[in-house]
């Protein structure tokens, strides 16, 4: 057993992005020569029924062949096939296809397609392109989700300007957020750490709802985002510029730089600056409606590829942010008293590094093994009023993966193991907090694909925790064609996670709550179930989708986060009782006309947590949303226009009823409309857009409780469910320099 075990470590799955594949970028071209991405193209092996379908940038990976040579046969409606001769395994293939004479309309079809969703992958994965993020200003990663269904941004509480996203109807801190498919915002980054991640520096998101894959970890529960960051050897341009400014003081400015060094080696430098320095208080309340910020970021990355058996990526970042906010006379001082205004502060400084290697075998190229690793170092120190906190975490993460095939290419396994270590050093008021928690894991899974009918991924992982002992999670995705326009699929699986209770509830610092923990905090854990179908027709002599998907999610434990039992407490307890929740969603794409593309989606949420023995709604979870998103771009995409409405209904609010009179809240909170707008003008070298949010300047009425008096026992800037921020009018300009 033992030698088997140091086989599993040794060897080991090499993730996607280490080239056990063929890959490229499919374009086509018009009768007058001009080229355009081929989003959906077919790509498969000539004699065998392995194939994909390009992604919205024309890009493509295809694992590759039993033989060498090969011949990879490329189609889409609308052009002529080609066929290309591959002689060597990882080939990066690149193919112009030529129009057809009789179908020339299609192309066009395609064009304003900035979503997509994978009809042949088994797990539900949407595609959020690059191109999509920028039909809003997406300044970083909490704005890049305005005109995207399947995730929800939230407001945390009213004084720290920070956000939050949800996935069927739960907290992210149940999302797991992924780098290139590495956990990257955990521990101390899951409060403000989307914040951090500026939306130019992305190329595309990838959401999966539901559990993931086990490869990626075992914390997934409602949900993976993962990010893929620009890559230096596909950079066409080596300079880009954006900047962004509003009316309210806020300023933003990203530069990009790609250098290739040579045939093999490439980097690329992302910065990132930002400040809000202009005091708003709208309302009148005496608070600040945003905080003043500062923001630094930086990133630079490298790729080696040798084009034969070894490929690498490895970079470094590093962010300094800090923010003030509170009431608008607040000046800070290193003591504070009750005789002061009341201030908030938080300050965050991190550097982290990653590193990815691939080793290939020539004569096997369905075989590859893998290795990623990860480290990070965090501090953050925060007050709100008169409570303080400090934090440290140091984090370090390893994966090493083996991948191979069972007879041939519809048979593949792979097989893993991952570290995970989290040195954690906390301080809340004077009570100090220590824990160093390390995991330890091995995995398995197995896929079966036939792409043009079913596929199926089986995982199981299982990892030991140095407090919490050993557990197991188990993971099944179902991928069935029915037709070539009809898509069913099935997931469920287990998900294990660590709460850390400080920094993932820091909106109830913004309150005069004492917080109440009588217990020890058990690890949370959940089962989720979900099942879509996806159809796509015809609809205006345009191609459009309807998509349906219903998920539930069982938790074996949770911590509750109960400000219900009373309105001067916030209580930490483990579940005693039931908690779960449904999402359904129902979503629709599809182009009335020309170059106009509509997208309009349905959600309903049915989330409930026992809190002090009673089966509840969760606060703050509407149970009704919709969303319109309406775009259109004239010939060439010299002028394109976008427009977003999203409804949200009611949602319950924590009982108040123990407060005086004129401090109670409402039961409900009151449904709204958030619209959004942009116009983009496209330039030679350039382009400029112009934008607005929140245009009906919908604001929550009085967000604060108690806000003349921020030191006394009814204060409270956590109860909030809409924004506190109104119109916001916003200009920016997007260069690139070849």
């Amino acid at each position: 057993m033992k030698r088997l075990f140091y086989l599993i470590i040794l060897l080991l799955y090499a993730d996607s992005i280490i080239a056990q594949n063929i890959s490229g970028k499919i374009v086509g071209t018009d009768d007058k020569g001009k080229k355009e991405v081929l989003p959906g193209a077919n790509v498969y092996w000539q004699g065998t029924n392995i194939g994909t379908t390009t992604d919205l940038d024309g890009k493509f990976q295809i694992a590759n062949p039993d033989t060498i040579p090969s011949q990879l046969i490329v189609s889409m409606m609308g052009f002529l096939n080609d066929t290309i001769s591959v002689t060597q395994p990882n080939q990066t293939v690149d193919v112009v296809l030529k129009n057809s004479v009789t179908l020339t309309a299609v192309e066009v079809s395609e064009k304003q397609s900035t979503t997509l969703n994978k009809l042949f992958t088994p797990i539900n994965t949407e595609v959020i392109s690059g191109k999509e993020l920028l039909k809003a200003a997406c300044c970083n990663l909490s704005e890049s989700f305005s005109t995207n269904a399947s995730v929800d941004v939230a407001f945390t509480d009213a004084v720290s300007g920070a956000k939050k996203i949800q996935m069927l109807g739960l907290d992210g801190v149940y999302t797991q957020i992924l780098s290139e498919n590495m956990p990257m915002l955990r521990g101390l980054s899951a409060a403000y750490g989307i914040n951090y991640i500026p939306g130019t520096w992305i190329e595309n998101i990838l959401v999966t709802k539901g559990t993931g894959s086990v490869v990626n970890g075992y914390e997934s529960i409602s949900g993976q985002i993962n990010l893929e960051f620009l890559k230096p050897q596909e950079q066409k341009n080596r300079v880009f510029i954006n900047v962004y400014g509003n009316q309210k003081g806020r300023a933003e400015a990203n530069l990009h730089l790609a250098k290739k060094i040579n045939t093999k080696l490439s980097t690329m430098l992302f910065s990132h600056a930002s400040s809000n320095t202009m005091k708003q208080d709208m309302n009148k309340d005496g608070f600040l409606d945003m905080p003043l910020t500062q923001q630094y970021n930086v990133f630079n990355r490298w790729d080696f590829h040798n084009q034969k058996n070894f490929e690498a990526q490895f970079g470094i970042k590093g962010l300094y942010e800090t923010r003030q906010g509170g009431q608008t006379n607040f000046v800070y001082a290193p003591e504070r008293d009750s005789s002061n205004n009341y201030g908030i502060g938080i300050n965050t400084k991190s550097l982290e590094y990653f590193s990815k290697t691939g080793f290939m075998f020539p004569s096997k190229p369905y075989k590859s093994v893998g290795i990623q690793t990860s480290g990070k170092w965090q501090e953050q120190d925060m007050y709100f009023g008169l409570r303080d906190y400090k934090g440290v975490q140091k984090n370090f993460y390893a994966n090493v993966i083996y991948a191979n095939i069972i007879n041939n290419t519809n048979h593949k396994y792979k097989l893993g193991a991952s570290y995970l270590l989290d040195d954690y050093n906390e301080k809340f008021n004077d009570t100090a907090f220590a824990r160093t928690e390390s995991v330890p894991g091995v995995f398995a899974e197995y896929t079966y694909s036939n792409p043009e009918k079913i596929s199926l991924v089986a995982g199981v992982r299982a990892d030991y925790h140095n407090i919490h002992g050993m557990f197991y999670t188990p993971r099944l995705h179902l991928r069935w064609n029915a037709t070539k326009k009809t898509t069913f699929r099935l997931s469920g699986g287990r998900g294990f996670r660590t709460s850390n209770v400080f920094v993932e509830n820091q909106s109830v610092f913004a309150s005069s709550r004492q917080i109440v923990m009588n217990e020890k905090l058990n690890p949370e854990i959940a089962w989720n179930y979900g099942v879509s179908a996806n159809q796509q027709f015809k609809l205006f002599d345009h191609e459009a989708f309807i998509n349906v998907d219903f998920f539930r999610t069982d938790f074996e434990n949770q911590v509750i986060v109960d400000l219900d039992q009373h309105v001067n407490k916030v209580v930490f307890y483990n579940l005693k009782g039931e908690s779960y929740s449904h999402s359904l969603q129902v979503d629709m794409g599809l182009e009335p006309i020309e170059s106009f593309a509509v997208k309009l989606a349905y959600k309903w949420y049915d989330v409930k947590t026992t809190y002090n023995y009673e089966l509840m709604d969760k606060p703050y979870v509407p149970k009704h949303r919709v969303m319109v998103n309406l775009a259109y771009a004239t010939y060439m995409e010299k002028w394109k226009f976008d427009f977003t409405t999203n409804w949200l209904g009611q949602s319950r609010i924590p009982s108040t009823v123990l407060s005086p009179v004129e401090y109670q809240l409402p039961k409900k909170s009151k449904e709204y409309f958030l619209l959004n707008a942009q116009i983009t003008k496209k330039f030679r070298k350039f382009e400029t857009y112009l934008g607005c949010e929140n245009i009906l300047n919908y604001t929550q009425k009085n967000p604060i409780v108690a806000s003349e008096n921020p030191f006394g026992p009814n204060f409270d800037a956590s109860m909030i469910y809409a924004p506190v921020e109104g119109r916001v009018i916003y200009v920016g300009l997007r260069m690139e320099i070849k």
